[in-house]
């Protein structure tokens, strides 16, 4: 039996463990065995196993300094997952040029599970670096992305994602209730693009536009981040023209349509499915 036969045999339990193991490395490299299962709340025998079965798929492994990392057979998969990404190809060389002509950190991102999800990010000034990683994940009601991602979700879709958020309160000027992030979602559609004003970080502002389908539903958005004397208040106008600008090339590069700025895109239909 190979190694995709024996993943298959794999019941979806044990694959849940699987994944939560992988987010564990992920987050924590470096962690020792006590630490994983401590983290896992397992047996010591299942995470033995579990650390086991996942070293001989290559989906993680010891270092050499000690602890479990993760193996290269994820960023083998990877690798093969962003060649067939359209959108994260497309948009790479454009989102390169925004990010060296504004001189700010530039991410891609999607809307998945409730939630913003970095799919590329890109460095413009050197001087001042911004944390933030691919595969990053977080609240959409306090980030510009996020905002840009959920703006334009069907009625019924916004209504059921809006009940779930936890609405943690992470900075002084977080939005923390549903009315005050309807109202900064209506803005966000009214001029075509979304502002995170220290809401996610402190010294922190982020300005977000979607990226639309040929029907003119959002699918993705990109945004740019940078300090509050990078990002200034006389910034802002320039700065969101830029970004829209980009966010249309990107939507007309891979959908082969014209993204209207000016004009709110189509409201994205309900999935069927979606969870918090």
């Amino acid at each position: 039996m190979n190694n995709v036969e024996e993943t298959l045999t794999l019941k979806v339990p044990a694959l849940g463990k699987g994944v939560a193991l992988l987010e564990v490395i992920a987050r924590e490299p470096g962690l020792g065995f006590t630490a994983i299962q401590e983290r896992l709340g397992m047996p010591k025998s299942s995470t033995h196993h579990l650390i086991s079965t996942m070293c001989e798929l290559g989906l993680i492994k010891r270092r050499s300094v000690g602890g479990y990392g993760l193996g290269l057979k994820l960023f083998e998969l990877a690798g093969i997952a962003n060649e067939s990404n359209d959108l994260q190809r497309e948009a790479m060389p454009l989102l390169r040029e925004l990010a060296q002509r504004v001189q700010l950190t530039c991410h891609l991102g999607v809307f998945e599970q409730g939630e913003a999800v970095y799919l590329a990010r890109l460095e413009g000034a050197r001087d001042i670096v911004v944390r933030s990683h691919v595969g990053q994940r977080f609240p959409v009601n306090c980030s510009a992305l996020g905002k840009s991602l959920i703006a334009w979700l069907a009625p019924e879709q916004l209504d059921s994602l809006i009940a779930n958020l936890t609405f943690e309160k992470r900075m002084p000027k977080t939005v923390t209730n549903a009315a005050d992030l309807r109202l900064q979602l209506a803005d966000v559609r009214r001029r075509g693009w979304a502002l995170d004003d220290e809401e996610q970080a402190p010294n922190c502002r982020c300005i977000a536009a979607p990226i639309r389908d040929r029907d003119g539903i959002v699918v993705a958005a990109i945004s740019t981040v940078g300090t509050l004397e990078q990002v200034d208040d006389k910034r802002f106008e320039t700065l969101a023209a830029q970004v829209i600008s980009v966010a249309s090339a990107i939507s007309e590069a891979v959908y082969s349509t014209v993204a209207q700025a000016a004009a709110p895109p189509r409201p994205r239909a309900a999935e069927k499915g979606k969870r918090r």
